[in-house]
């Protein structure tokens, strides 16, 4: 528990240190981020059409589409709306494209076991 609370604060501390605010730490390195990016949470918009699933895929989609090299994205859970075997291979795709692609800073928490295996072979 508590992994969700860890990645808020992070990004939180992030952003207080960009804008020259205190951070609660005693020493802290941080480099500059020209965006922060959170796929958090689960909504739907069902009076819409669109399912937790597919409001999820989207926020994944954008992330991937903006984020750059100097950014910071936060993930949690992504690919939970799904089965198991589909989760985790979205969860990796974007996973993959994170580290691979974009190059970015990613905090990005799972509950698929077999993706922290499969994250071993990333650069």
């Amino acid at each position: 528990g508590g992994k969700s609370s860890l990645i808020r604060q992070t990004a939180l501390i992030v952003l207080m240190a960009q804008v020259g605010s205190f951070v609660p730490a005693r020493r802290a390195r941080l480099s500059v981020v020209d965006a922060i990016y959170t796929r958090m949470g689960a909504r739907d918009a069902i009076s819409q059409g669109k399912s937790t699933f597919l409001i999820e895929m989207q926020e994944a989609s954008l992330i991937l589409q903006r984020a750059t090299a100097r950014s910071l994205v936060i993930m949690d859970e992504l690919g939970r709306g799904t089965s198991t075997h589909d989760g985790t291979a979205l969860a990796f795709a974007t996973l993959r494209e994170l580290v691979e692609g974009v190059r970015c800073l990613a905090l990005f928490v799972t509950h698929y076991h077999l993706l922290c295996r499969l994250a071993q072979a990333l650069p």
